[in-house]
């Protein structure tokens, strides 16, 4: 909506249509409201520019009085009376944009006799592939986005994920741009998405809120954009990643807080704010009084009065200090409590390090108890004690990059941080870095798993610190609440928060919690949980045939192959449920619907290959029922097809599937290559009751609801597997289902 006033005129015009594809036709909608206070209007005059045409028009309201004359790409209405309070459209039909995508504007005048108002009303013109570029989202000279609350499609790379925010940017002409996608779209820095939705910036962020995900590709992440100063990185970077040399804290800041918006300097004397978002990897720390190098993405934030552009960086090596060593990566993320754990740092220097310590205080054990060695240069010169401070020496190491492999004894704390300091030369004191890696100490997800008579934690109401990847994005389960599952290689549990965070599956995480159960199921309610990293998620367990899901399992992920539905799916609580049959152990798939799974197809006798976690819902103790596989996405829940059948080759019609064993009889027809026939059938836990044929030919055949002792069977579900093994050797496959009732 573009609001206009001139003179005694008062107009406001709304443009349907503000996406145009180039050279393609379009219809160009422009609906005219007067305010009852204006003066009337008696001409208007539309003018498209020489790039653009259009072949027919329509109106309505005042417009259909009006003497209209036209040429290719302008129209000019007149004679008429359009009255204040009034409404009226001019649709421009066939409008085409030959020359290239970008923001055009369309020149419109409208006025009496005494007054005239001539404004622009901005459109944008797309790519041929239908994306918009990232620029247009950022109106430099406008109060109002062009394109705000429009559907569009958009296509970028993602520089950054924080949580539910993933920035993606895009060069247009030579200019980089950017923007956010807001919701769950489980994206990862330096894939190429396309993506649809409604672009409605959120505190003056551009942002596209819940978006589809049309494409993606991996293609690596962008360089960052070197901006010459903090007056620079604003609106036309917002959203991009972006690099500021020569920047400095406030001299009286004491720490740099997660989630503040902390002020900062560049060399010009221009200020900015750097924010540290708790979904990044950079920890609070205290500022240095030395310049540095900023990497980061431009973010907004219109919370506070007027616009905050400020830089967010990822990662510690986002802020980068020329006079100490700065920390590249770390693996592992974190270490089981009670085991000697070894750890690689990634340590980096712009100029040779002359001597380097590293140093872990309060740990309080002796230097035999603490190893450490650069892998590219040397093991230390010394290790020594000082005040429950362990450090290890190095002299003359001369690295630029190298890495430290340390080792400490087994430990029961939570974490422990290293202090890293370093000089240039051997004759000045240490400076110590500014970023102290932290060495997690986790307790095994196994112990927090050992259950006790009741079939419950023995840990229940114990404060623990658990780390792992996790299994599954936490919005498949709930949108309003944190319920997902982690894993460290000993067992899996679920972590639980009544706030939702936007955890996703391959996320390396440490969570602060007490063990807690509901309804059987073992829980860390957690009340913060640290990002470390990322990882693969790991491959799930697969059952064999006949195991069923029990306590040792839970919160593990798990594989079934080729087993078959023996019930529709039913709503249960908010998802639906159903079960299959992993040879003789039936086993409860429950799908929550978030997780997009498509479950239409599902039907009784249906094959299927299940991915799954195992949870469990059981409200009386012992807590040994209840178990379920809970599937975490669409690709976890796939139909196994019937492998070497073909309508032509084999078919099977069942007369009577519904009948009452004993008393009547399902008429079984079979048709098909020459061959050796077996016709058997299964129960609802695959077992086999009843063999109506080996080794015969196709023909009819009949059963009669009993098993092979000649026993009738109880009402149920039924499974008839008809096979033929043909001339030449190759097998064919049909399973119909026969249903037994009363």
């Amino acid at each position: 909506m573009f609001l206009f006033t001139l003179g005694a005129i008062e107009v406001s015009i709304l443009s349907e249509g503000k996406v145009l594809p180039k050279s393609t036709p379009w219809v160009l909608t422009l609906r005219f409201s007067l305010s009852s206070s204006s003066d009337p209007v008696s001409h208007v005059e539309i003018y498209l520019g020489d790039s653009a045409t259009f072949s027919s028009y329509t109106t309505d309201g005042a417009f259909n009085y009006a003497t209209v004359s036209t040429t290719p790409n302008s129209i000019v209405l007149s004679s008429f009376t359009f009255p204040a309070g009034g409404d009226a459209s001019l649709s421009l039909r066939d409008l085409v944009f030959s020359s290239s995508e970008g923001l055009k504007t369309i020149q419109v005048k409208l006025g009496n006799s005494t007054d005239t108002v001539e404004v622009s009303v901005p459109v944008v013109v797309i790519r041929e592939d239908t994306t918009v570029p990232l620029k247009f989202f950022h109106n430099l000279l406008a109060e109002r986005p062009v394109l705000l609350n429009e559907v569009v499609r958009v296509r970028g790379v993602v520089s950054a994920v924080f949580g539910n925010k993933a920035y993606i940017q895009d060069t247009f002409r030579d200019t980089v741009a950017g923007l956010v996608l807001y919701g769950e779209v489980g994206a990862y820095p330096g894939e190429m998405l396309v993506a649809e939705g409604k672009f409605s910036p959120y505190r003056g962020l551009e942002e596209i809120s819940y978006p589809t995900i049309l494409r993606r590709e991996f293609v690596g992440v962008p360089e960052a954009t070197v901006v010459d100063g903090l007056n620079r990185a604003r609106e036309r970077y917002s959203g991009v990643l972006v690099r500021i040399d020569s920047v400095r804290f406030d001299t009286t800041l004491i720490t740099v807080p997660v989630g503040e918006n902390v002020p900062i300097t560049d060399r010009y004397g221009n200020t900015g704010v750097l924010y540290l978002d708790r979904y990044g990897e950079v920890e609070s720390f205290a500022p240095p009084d030395t310049i540095f190098d900023l990497v980061g993405v431009v973010d907004e934030d219109s919370s506070s009065a007027g616009i905050v552009y400020r830089i967010v960086p990822r990662r510690p090596s986002d802020i980068i200090f020329y006079n100490s060593v700065m920390v590249d990566g770390m693996a592992p993320h974190f270490a089981l409590k009670g085991d000697s754990s070894s750890w690689k740092i990634a340590l980096r220097s712009f100029n040779p390090v002359a001597k380097f310590k590293v140093c872990a205080p309060d740990w309080g054990i002796s230097p035999e108890e603490m190893s450490a060695i650069l892998l590219g240069s040397r093991a230390p010169d010394s290790t020594f004690t000082l005040a429950d401070t362990v450090c290890s020496l190095f002299w003359n190491p001369l690295f630029s990059e190298d890495t430290l492999r340390i080792t400490l004894g087994p430990k029961e704390v939570d974490s422990v941080v290293l202090l890293l300091y370093s000089s240039l030369d051997t004759l000045t004191t240490f400076k110590r870095s500014v970023f102290s890696p932290r060495l997690y100490f986790t307790t095994p997800i196994s112990e927090v798993q050992r259950y006790g008579d009741d079939y419950s934690s023995v840990m229940v109401g114990q404060s623990v610190v658990v780390g792992g990847v996790i299994l599954a994005d936490a919005f498949a389960f709930s949108s309003t609440n944190t319920s997902t599952y982690i894993y460290d290689g000993t067992a899996g549990v679920n972590l639980y928060s009544s706030n939702f965070l936007g955890l996703k599956e391959g996320m390396i995480v440490v969570a602060l919690g007490t063990v807690a159960e509901y309804n059987g199921l073992t829980e860390v309610i957690f009340s913060s949980v640290k990002v470390l990293g990322q990882d693969t998620t790991p491959k799930p367990l697969k059952l064999k045939r006949g195991e069923a899901l029990g306590e040792d399992l839970e919160g593990s992920l798990v594989r079934l192959d080729t087993v078959m539905a023996t019930s529709p799916p039913s709503y249960a609580g908010i998802g639906k449920s159903f079960t299959v049959s992993n040879g003789t152990a039936p086993i409860t798939v429950y799908v929550y619907p978030n997780t997009g799974i498509d479950l239409s197809q599902i039907r009784p006798g249906t094959y299927l290959s299940v991915v799954g976690i195992v949870g469990q819902y059981d409200n009386t103790p012992p807590y040994t029922s209840g178990y379920q596989l809970i599937p975490r996405k669409s690709a976890d829940l796939m139909a196994v097809p019937d492998e070497g059948y073909t309508s032509e080759e084999l078919r099977v019609a069942i007369a009577k599937n519904v009948f009452v064993a004993g008393e009547e009889t399902a008429r079984i027809e079979v048709s098909g290559p020459p061959g050796t026939y077996s016709l058997r059938i299964y129960d609802g836990t695959g077992r086999l009751v009843r063999t109506i044929v080996e080794g015969g030919s196709a023909g009819i055949y009949e059963w009669d609801g009993t098993n092979d002792a000649g026993r009738r069977m109880p009402p149920g579900i039924y499974a008839l597997v008809v096979v033929v093994n043909t001339a030449d050797g190759s097998q064919k496959a049909v399973k119909p289902i026969v249903i037994v009732a009363k």
